[in-house]
């Protein structure tokens, strides 16, 4: 498993501090937080960086991109049912795609992350899946001899991992898999644990993100049972990406991240070893 610090904890940084920090700090790669062409709420933003310039930052500090994390989503719901096809754009997060899997591409970033998301209240399940599953099916056309996928995260209408495996069985394509944050998960109910095998070879990327109550926090100082997960994908051989997330993007009058995002990479780094360690001692106690 490599380890990816997500840039939604660094808001007011720019790239070159963003990739600095993070050789220094032990990340891998880069979890890349965007807003889109013309946005301006982050000071670092994928998409208002030169593709070359990124790319040669990224290398001179040892460091490959996880994903581009957006914030497509594919329920926008179709008024009237029929009519609305004609008078919306039906296809508007498909462009959307378009347009982020071109910039992933261009920045040799092999994920494009995206979101089911929220059915309107009192919609069928299966009606409103079926649309975002129409969607989902022509955003993945664009995705097609990019060298890019499509990582779909588990959340609002459709918080587990069950949700995540359906869709995708569903879809059908090798371009699409799945991004498990456990932090919703386990708010569901879930057992991350058995989430994480559920999922097995549609896994790309694990969202390590801890939570006090509702407050985001430094990972193992909240109540999302992280290091057992961690320790699960260590003994499956798990070869994707951990993305390191501390909502600091989201939260009035937050401190600097330094301080947590240097613990949270160090915590992390001590349950792979851990993990590791137990597994070594196991096939040595087989063998004996």
């Amino acid at each position: 498993m490599k380890i990816a610090l997500s840039t939604v904890a660094c808001t007011d940084w720019t790239l070159e501090r963003v990739v600095t920090f993070a050789e220094e700090a032990g990340y891998e790669g880069i979890d890349h937080r965007t807003f889109g062409h013309g946005s301006t709420g982050l000071v670092y933003d994928p998409c208002l960086v030169g593709p070359t310039k990124l790319r040669g930052l990224l290398s001179a500090h040892g460091l490959e991109s996880s994903s581009l994390a957006t914030s497509v989503r594919y329920d926008a719901p179709v008024f009237p049912p029929v009519l609305g096809r004609v008078v919306t754009d039906f296809e508007a997060s498909v462009k959307t795609t378009k347009a982020m899997v071109r910039v992933a591409a261009s920045i040799e970033c092999p994920n494009v992350r995206v979101w089911g998301f929220e059915l309107p209240k009192g919609e069928r399940r299966a009606s409103g899946l079926r649309r975002i599953l129409q969607r989902l099916e022509m955003a993945l056309t664009t995705a097609r001899h990019t060298g890019v996928k499509l990582v779909l995260e588990n959340g609002g209408s459709f918080p587990l991992a069950s949700d995540l495996a359906e869709i995708i069985a569903r879809v059908g394509n090798p371009l699409l898999q799945a991004s498990y944050n456990p932090a919703v998960g386990h708010a569901a109910g879930e057992d991350v644990v058995e989430a994480v095998r559920s999922l097995s070879g549609s896994l790309a990327l694990v969202k390590l993100k801890d939570l006090r109550g509702n407050e985001p926090v430094a990972l193992g100082a909240g109540d999302v049972p992280l290091e057992p997960l961690v320790g699960e994908l260590v003994r499956r051989g798990f070869g994707g990406w951990g993305v390191v997330e501390w909502d600091r993007l989201w939260m009035k009058g937050a401190p600097d991240p330094s301080s947590t995002l240097r613990a949270s990479a160090a915590t992390v780094y001590k349950w792979i070893g851990a993990a590791q360690a137990t597994a070594r001692a196991g096939r040595a106690a087989a063998m004996a």
